[in-house]
């Protein structure tokens, strides 16, 4: 939203989530035009739709929003697993408005106060149509993706979990997996804390990220990292 507004002043913004002091803080600073209360009628002004919330919500709230798409209508999702997300469209007979998005950008810190409009610069944004995605909605996700300074990439959904299972999601699991290891192993007086240096934080520096998002992300690409891990 930061990188759209800043290449785009003009493009106005409508937002939903459940914690209400974000959206008055985004709203106070510019980025946000109009609060919503819920996902209601009010979503049939929206032209793009953006699903950014953990990944097995975001197949959720599909059948939600998809009541009050406008004709023309695109959805897109920012999750960084797609299956699960794409076997929902297909369900719902959805294919025709939805292109699946995951920008490949990100740190361990998250929130509307950890946000930067260059956040996605140089950053690969992998976009993932369905077998009926209109090819004019997937250039206009494409060109969305220039406009904040992203190197788009299209890429089947089952091909990106595959990728992203061994070079986003193992990483992860080790990372989280190391921290869990020294804790259970320190001395009462913590000195394996206390001693971890520069190679260990950065080794383990994304194992602070949110435990809801990946907890989330690793059980909706269990098949592949499953065969990752053997």
């Amino acid at each position: 939203a930061r990188g759209l507004k800043r290449s785009h002043p003009d493009v106005t913004f409508m937002a939903y989530i459940r914690t209400m002091e974000t959206l008055e803080q985004a709203r106070q600073e510019g980025i946000v035009d109009v609060i919503l209360p819920e996902p209601g009628e009010a979503l049939s002004a929206c032209d793009l739709i953006f699903l950014c919330t953990p990944v097995e919500y975001n197949a959720a709230y599909l059948s939600r929003i998809r009541p009050y798409l406008k004709p023309g209508a695109l959805v897109t999702d920012v999750g960084s697993t797609k299956t699960d997300i794409h076997s929902e469209v297909i369900r719902l007979g959805m294919e025709d408005v939805f292109v699946g998005g995951h920008p490949m950008a990100g740190s361990e810190k998250t929130g509307f106060e950890h946000s930067s409009d260059r956040l996605l610069e140089n950053a690969y944004y992998i976009i993932t149509p369905t077998a009926s995605s209109p090819a004019r909605y997937v250039e206009h996700l494409t060109e969305i993706a220039r406009m904040i300074g992203a190197i788009p990439i299209v890429l089947d959904y089952r091909e990106h979990d595959r990728i992203t299972a061994a070079i986003s999601h193992l990483p992860h699991i080790i990372a989280s997996s190391l921290v869990n290891l020294v804790r259970d192993s320190d001395m009462e007086d913590g000195l394996m804390n206390r001693l971890a240096a520069g190679g260990f934080k950065d080794i383990t520096r994304i194992a602070s990220s949110s435990p809801q998002m990946w907890e989330q992300i690793c059980m909706t690409n269990s098949g592949n990292l499953s065969h990752i891990l053997r």
